[in-house]
C-alpha cells in the first residue's frame, strides 16, 4: 500500500529522472523502495488518466458544437 513518502514538491518533472532518484536514493528496506514506485506509477497513470479525459471532453465539445459558415 502506499504511504505519501515522496514530496510532490521536489519530484523531477523528468519521468526517468524521477525514477532514477527513487531507485537510487536509501530506502529502509525493500518494501519501501518497492512502496515508493508502486506510488510513482500510481501519481503517473492518474495524471495520464487524466489528461486523457481532457482531450476526449475537448475532442467531444469540437464535434458538438455547431459549425458557423
Amino acid at each position: 500500500m502506499a504511504t505519501r513518502t515522496s514530496d510532490s514538491r521536489q519530484q523531477p518533472t523528468d519521468s526517468y529522472a524521477r525514477l532514477a532518484h527513487l531507485l537510487h536514493s536509501p530506502a529502509p528496506n525493500r518494501e519501501a523502495l518497492l512502496d515508493r514506485l508502486y506510488e510513482e506509477l500510481l501519481t503517473r497513470e492518474s495524471h495520464a488518466y487524466a489528461a486523457g479525459w481532457t482531450d476526449a471532453l475537448t475532442e467531444a465539445r469540437k464535434v458538438s458544437r455547431p459549425r458557423h459558415s
